[in-house]
């Protein structure tokens, strides 16, 4: 069955909510259909699914406002921010200076001459770029009872900095997210089930020890935790069953051994297959934490 994405539409004008609602399964999409930029904004935050979004240019920022311009200098700085495909969708596309970019981007429709289907089509082109949409089992493991959204958006500028083949700053741009990513992914198995993930083994005030001993430990290895209890060190070990099958074991040594020195000084070594390689196993790792949850819920 092919992906359906969603698209959230913004417009204060019912009617044409109603028509986007109406041509929305034609055109093979969901629409969620919002009045006004507020709750707009609630819903893009929510965490649930939202491959694009449609932007009124002159709509209300809440139920009660007045339509102005306001509405598109702050969800267009929203949109192009969080990297979601947008289309702009308007009855004032001649009365806006500030539409110049976008008009030459193919992203503003005109109501009255353009159709809801114009619109649509330009969007799922958009979509289809993205990388969402071209590796969708990892991004699948975003928002409501997965990780964060904020994650996502820092895997698709992993994800987008590789397909560009800008590697002017890796150890930001690549190193340090994948190895955050992975201790969300960590955070998420404790908060999820703490039997599978105590929360004593959740310290990365040295990241590079707190990944291994989470990794050792969903491996069945012991792990002994030091503390200090009235200024003695105190030795606590912790065990449990081996939880990580042997590939995403692989897996997760692969980003733990490449990105903490990485992330610290970049070598000629690395090169751009390096970078691949860490990518592709926090893919796995993800896919891996998403049948995880959904096994237990």
């Amino acid at each position: 069955m092919a992906y359906i994405p969603t698209i959230v539409v913004d417009d204060d004008n019912p009617t044409i909510l109603k028509l986007f609602r109406l041509k929305a399964a034609a055109n093979g999409v969901k629409v969620v259909d919002l009045s006004s930029w507020d709750k707009t904004k609630e819903y893009l935050e929510s965490g649930k699914e939202v491959d694009a979004v449609v932007l009124d240019a002159r709509g209300q920022m809440t139920a009660d406002s007045t339509p102005g311009d306001e509405h598109l200098l702050e969800s267009l700085t929203w949109v192009k921010a969080a990297k979601i495909p947008y289309a702009i969708y308007t009855a004032y596309t001649a009365e806006l200076p500030m539409l110049k970019q976008q008009l030459a981007e193919n992203r503003v429709f005109s109501k009255g001459k353009h159709k809801e289907e114009d619109v649509f089509e330009f969007l799922k082109q958009e979509i289809a770029k993205s990388p969402k949409a071209k590796y969708p089992e990892p991004f699948a493991c975003f928002g409501g009872n997965y990780l964060d959204v904020k994650y996502q958006e820092m895997l698709m500028n992993v994800v987008l900095t590789l397909q560009n083949e800008e590697l002017t700053n890796p150890e930001a741009i690549l190193f340090n997210p994948c190895r955050i990513i992975l201790e969300s992914v960590f955070q998420k198995v404790n908060e999820f089930d703490e039997r599978v993930l105590p929360y004593a083994l959740l310290s990365y005030d040295d990241q590079r020890v707190g990944l291994i001993n989470c990794s050792k430990y969903l491996n069945g290895i012991t792990v002994t935790i030091r503390t200090i209890e009235q200024g003695k060190p105190k030795y606590t070990p912790y065990s449990g069953p081996r939880i990580f099958d042997d590939y995403i074991s692989q897996q997760v040594q692969t980003i733990i051994g490449i990105c903490h020195p990485a992330s610290h000084a970049i070598q000629n070594k690395y090169s751009t297959y390096t970078f691949k390689s860490v990518l592709w196993a926090l893919f796995d790792v993800l896919i891996w934490l998403k049948n995880f949850i959904d096994e237990r819920s």
